[in-house]
């Protein structure tokens, strides 16, 4: 009997069914689940091997929570292609220079004021944005910041029509209004005050004239009984003036969180009150220590009293996040922010939908996005139980983006053009920080011998989802500010050898361990947070290494809440291991300056240096850009000079889209519109990552973009 080909196959599963259902049942239903659930959504899916935690952006966050995070909270100010700083959320700023000018009469204020009037008291490149007369005194607004634009305005009035004053100026850590008020009350010299000048909550500027000495002297008694106030008086000389350096910052029009509530200024002061207070979950303090008050004029306009006007401002406000303060009333309640940040609300180009069982999330496109809204309306972000779940799905084409394991990476390499890798730039530099308050760490030659000791050929691996390599600057690389690489010392064992000898450090013949001339072994501790695995993998290895030139190193597992509390903050360890986020500002003050060195500083190295604090303090204020270039280079020179930390590597994410199924679309307002190939540019992930879209998404929408030249 013959059987024809559909009979065979007919027969085949008849006598099969029943193996299948016992061995492959089960199997076929996930898989079958896992499609299914994707052709309902209609999603953009990404599969992912961890459960998505908090999405904060208070915290740094790396691979896809951190990119998560970056999708659901937009900045105030953001990065082009190019790095250079942009409006986002603000629209623009304006500075200006305002100086209260205390004449000698009305009739002279009135003359001066006429020859501003008609420039003659301005310089040709100067913009006068107000002019106010009341009485005696005069307030002019110049456009701008620079550095003695008071002074020249004030050197050119005509001598005889300034005031003859005194200036005095009172500060205090808590508010001035109550303390003065009561030394007035009280005051005998009070007489010789002509004009009181409050400026802000903690001081106050008094001009007077006549027997200062008295004056002086009872003020200072008043407050010497009074040194809770921890009081700061100045005598500043003869002088008529004060001036205020004020910015208004203007707000994007139109945008709204997520809830439908609207961002106005009011969540910027309270984002920024919140995060410059002592006990902020982000201490950003430093950071704005140039803003003196910040204040809320409109709905969408801030003005910003400045104490200092460094060229480094706007860096300060790009890396201040921004909360609803419609939702919180305060950071610094961990339960109700704990519940936010597992719910969030924020402004960016999507909005969390729901939270998956299996640890995933499932993101919506933010239609009322003001920079208008993504073309791809859902994104999901799904773990998957098996490789063989994701290569269904990816041979469905319903998976567009993967996490890869060790397993997937296997795979894509046997079945080249399947997938396609991306590597995104580098974000994360890890370093041993030296304690230089301890021996041997307070020699140079002993941290030079430490990293030329390190072969990092034997240290660095690739992940399936990760790569690592050697650290080449302090900044973001391809930032225009900086365009150097910094010279870290080479492996060199046998210098390291002779470096350790020179010092005294040398080999004892029966253990192979270096000693001092005293007997004492040459040994530190190297801590690492224990819930970090590949910091323990690095620092196992780099204490191999260590022990190649004769250098005891015991690693340290420790928890991260101790290894912050117990050893950073109060510099109680020899070294760490520690992972920071490189950021596109060039300001690093904070981590590098001597000022920085001490308890709760970020420079927990404790690196005290008169070179580098000069060259710090100029990138601060430098705005000629080949200036900065010269300063950010002999900066990354010193520092590779110095070694404070061993700089160990930089790492990046590893993603893995399906070979020709992403293209990148942005709304018309950015960028113009229209289609690009997927790609990673000099900003990362973060710059193109809300406008991939799956190409069935950009077929309906239109042409897709060009083939790459």
């Amino acid at each position: 009997m013959r059987y024809s080909p559909a009979m065979f196959w007919l027969r085949t599963i008849l006598f099969s069914a029943p193996l299948l259902l016992v061995f492959g049942g089960s199997w076929l239903f996930e898989k079958v689940s896992a499609l299914q659930l994707s052709h309902e959504t209609g999603a953009l899916v990404c599969a992912i091997s961890e459960p998505v935690g908090y999405l904060s952006p208070l915290t740094p966050s790396i691979g896809v929570t951190g990119e998560i995070t970056d999708l659901l909270f937009d900045p105030l100010l953001a990065r082009d292609d190019d790095l250079n700083l942009r409006p986002h959320l603000i629209e623009s700023w304006t500075s200006q220079t305002v100086v209260t000018i205390r004449c000698s009469s009305e009739e002279a204020a009135g003359e001066s004021e006429a020859r501003l009037l008609s420039g003659e008291y301005l310089d040709g490149e100067w913009k006068m944005l107000a002019l106010d007369r009341t009485g005696s005194v005069l307030t002019v607004a110049l456009s701008g910041l620079a550095a003695g634009l008071d002074e020249r305005l004030v050197g050119k009035f005509d001598p005889g029509n300034l005031g003859d004053y005194q200036l005095v100026r009172i500060g205090l850590d808590h508010s001035v209004h109550d303390s003065f008020g009561a030394f007035l009350k009280g005051s005998v010299e009070k007489t010789q005050i002509r004009m009181i000048e409050y400026v802000g909550d903690r001081e106050v500027n008094l001009f007077v004239r006549g027997d200062t000495d008295l004056f002086l002297r009872e003020l200072s008694l008043y407050y010497e009984s009074n040194r809770s106030l921890d009081p700061r008086i100045e005598v500043l000389g003869e002088r008529c003036y004060t001036t205020a350096r004020e910015m208004l910052i203007d707000l994007e029009s139109g945008v709204r969180w997520h809830d439908g509530q609207p961002f106005t200024t009011a969540d910027v002061v309270f984002s920024y009150t919140e995060l410059t207070r002592p006990d902020s979950p982000l201490p950003l303090a430093a950071s704005f220590g140039f803003v003196e008050k910040l204040q809320a004029l409109t709905p969408l306009r801030l003005k910003v009293e400045c104490r200092d006007v460094p060229a480094t401002m706007m860096e300060s406000w790009e890396k201040l996040p921004v909360l609803p303060s419609h939702l919180l009333r305060s950071l610094g309640e961990t339960s109700a922010l704990e519940a936010f940040f597992t719910e969030p609300i924020g402004t960016g180009p999507y909005r969390l939908a729901s939270r998956r069982r299996d640890g995933g999330v499932e993101l919506i496109a933010h239609e009322a996005y003001f920079g208008g809204a993504p073309l791809e309306k859902r994104i999901g972000y799904r773990r998957f139980s098996s490789l063989e779940s994701i290569l269904l799905a990816l041979r469905s084409d319903t998976v567009d983006v993967i996490v890869p394991d060790e397993r997937f990476t296997d795979w894509a390499s046997r079945n080249p053009g399947a997938v396609m890798p991306l590597r995104c730039e580098p974000r994360i530099q890890h370093i041993v920080a030296w304690n230089l308050e301890r021996a041997p760490f307070d020699r140079n030659p002993v941290r030079l011998a430490l990293a030329k000791a390190v072969d990092l050929s034997e240290v660095l691996r690739d992940t399936a989802t990760g790569f690592q390599q050697p650290v080449t600057g302090l900044f973001y690389p391809g930032i225009a500010y900086c365009d150097s690489p910094m010279q870290l010392p080479l492996h060199d064992p046998r210098g390291a050898e002779n470096l350790l000898d020179a010092e005294g450090y040398r080999r004892n013949e029966r253990n192979g361990m270096r000693e001092a001339g005293d007997g004492g072994a040459l040994t530190f501790t190297l801590a690492v947070n224990e819930a970090n695995a590949e910091h323990r993998r690095l620092a196992t290895a780099l204490a191999e290494q260590w022990a190649g030139i004769g250098v005891r190193v015991g690693v340290e597992a420790v928890q991260w809440s101790e290894l912050l509390a117990g050893r950073l903050l109060t510099r109680d360890f020899d070294a760490v291991l520690l992972s920071w986020e490189i950021p596109f500002e060039r300001d690093r003050f904070r981590v590098w300056h001597s000022s920085e060195a001490g308890a709760d500083g970020g420079n927990f190295s404790g690196l005290r240096n008169l070179v580098v604090d000069e060259i710090l303090e100029k990138l601060r204020y430098e705005k000629d850009p080949a200036q900065v270039m010269v300063y950010t280079a002999r900066l990354q020179q010193s520092i590779a000079d110095l070694q404070p930390c061993l700089f160990v590597c930089d790492t990046g994410r590893i993603l893995t889209v399906r070979s020709g199924g992403l293209e990148v679309i942005r709304p018309g307002g950015a960028s113009g519109g229209g289609g690009q190939a997927l790609a990673i540019g000099k900003s990362g992930l973060e710059g193109v990552r809300p406008w991939w879209v799956r190409r069935e998404t950009a077929a309906a929408h239109g042409p897709g973009p060009a083939e790459p030249q």
